[in-house]
């Protein structure tokens, strides 16, 4: 098979495995698509005759033709997990292969959804909710939105939304300016940074509720981090940095969050380049045939190099079946962490016994993992901050009155069910519950209470 040849039954095989495709596969089809530009570049450099050149110039522009649907693809993925600053890079992306309004106005939607922000929401309302800490990002992205309302091509097919968006936009910055703390904080200038901030990827985690032990941990683990430079500028021998981990804990206790904010502590120190986080289970690395699961494991071992492997239920890895393919899928993994261990950082994640036996199991994979890091699960009360967080999140507030119903709906759904505790997943159970149910009341009964505002009584008709 020639190199052209070769290129094409690539791309084919490529653009068969996106049909249906989740966020990590298209990261990883659209490295491959570049692996075969390379490819093409090398050939019409090397050849002389027209009609070859015209043929491998054909094939290229080819790879490049679903570049613009890839990355709105994966900026709507991005966009459902609130991934919101992943989404505005890919949607720049699309825009730079195709203007299309379609492209252009789902960015738009994304960097209101980023802010939280609606323009079916009173801009009196909204402005409640900016504060000095975030009004400088949200006018900014407010220019930047009222820039790509200009844009001719989404004016053709989105002309009404356009015009009442840009009222709402004049509209609300009219509001924060009568705001003088607003107004304040919009004077102020932004800092230029290459990174983010070591002290605000600490603050990210110090404002998590609860988790003092994990705090702690990593509290110390960054201590070290820093202790083993300060050490290398001053010639001393410094251990090998192993920052592999395993994070034992009930579902819903944080232990995703936790691990996507280490991965930003890691680029912000310096020890990993990207910082990004690449979430897998058992269905991401194993195969249900030989010799794939190998494939599917390394595939998702290069999407996270420079960043961290987050392995949820790893345990699942080993069914103890003698015909599963779980040990192909640790095997490869261990000798990535080897070969890759400036590059990448893996973090195994489970309940705690389940982990425990999984570890015991396989002595290549024990020796390898030097922190292990307990999430306990959380109190009513930490469940209810975490509740009220949320609640502020999407623009709700508790009235005063309804708080200790609230916590009575908590500890009657823990106690019911000790063993499926639920923490995060019981709280985001309870918001939606809130939500819908205030919705009905709203409808139905159509009084002046504040849309905002979860009163007694919507709280007494929930349960979880």
């Amino acid at each position: 098979m020639s190199q052209h040849d070769y290129v094409k039954h690539t791309f084919k095989d490529i653009t068969a495995k996106l049909e249906v495709a989740d966020a990590q596969t298209i990261q990883i089809q659209l490295l491959r698509i570049l692996k075969l530009e390379k490819m093409m570049n090398e050939l019409i450099s090397k050849t002389t005759v027209n009609y070859e050149i015209e043929e491998y110039e054909k094939t290229k522009n080819l790879l490049f033709s679903r570049h613009g649907e890839l990355y709105a693809q994966l900026a709507t993925l991005y966009v459902q997990d609130e991934n919101y600053e992943a989404a505005e890079i890919c949607f720049l992306n699309a825009l730079s292969y195709e203007d299309q309004s379609q492209y252009n106005w789902d960015f738009i939607l994304c960097i209101l959804a980023k802010n939280n922000l609606s323009p079916a929401t009173d801009v009196r309302v909204t402005v409640n909710y900016i504060t000095e800490r975030n009004a400088k990002r949200i006018f900014e992205d407010m220019k930047r939105i009222e820039e790509l309302i200009s844009n001719p091509n989404l004016r053709t097919y989105y002309l009404d939304e356009c015009k009442k968006l840009q009222k709402w936009l004049t509209d609300l910055h009219k509001e924060i300016y009568m705001r003088p703390h607003l107004k304040e904080a919009l004077l102020k200038p932004l800092r230029i940074t290459e990174a983010l901030p070591i002290e605000e990827a600490l603050q990210q985690l110090d404002k998590l509720t609860g988790l003092e032990e994990v705090k702690e941990r990593i509290s110390r683990i960054h201590d070290w981090i820093l202790y083993c430079g300060m050490r290398k500028e001053q010639g001393f021998k410094t251990e090998p940095m192993n920052l592999h981990m395993v994070f034992h804990g009930n579902p819903g206790t944080g232990k995703t969050t936790v691990a996507r904010i280490l991965a930003t502590i890691y680029k912000s120190l310096g020890v990993l380049k990207s910082g990004h986080l690449v979430e897998v289970d058992r269905s991401h690395l194993v195969a249900g045939y030989v010799g794939q699961t190998a494939i599917k494991t390394r595939a998702k071992i290069e999407a996270a190099l420079d960043g961290v492997l987050f392995i949820d239920e790893a345990y699942s890895l080993v069914r103890g079946s003698d015909n599963d393919f779980g040990m192909e899928a640790i095997d490869t993994l261990v000798k990535a962490m080897e070969d890759y261990q400036h590059r990448l950082v893996v973090i195994l994640a489970g309940y705690p016994q389940e982990m425990h036996r999984f570890l015991e199991s396989n002595p290549g994979l024990q020796s390898r993992f030097k922190y292990h890091i307990h999430f306990p699960d959380y109190s009513t009360d930490a469940l209810l901050d975490i509740l009220q967080t949320m609640l502020l999140e999407r623009q709700y507030r508790l009235d005063d009155k309804a708080i200790p119903y609230v916590q009575q709906l908590l500890d009657d759904a823990i106690s019911k069910h000790p063993e499926k505790h639920g923490n995060g997943r019981l709280v985001r159970n309870l918001l939606e519950e809130l939500i819908f149910t205030k919705a009905t009341h709203a409808v139905q009964k159509r009084d002046d209470t504040p849309l905002d505002l979860l009163t007694i009584d919507i709280v007494k008709q929930v349960s979880i």
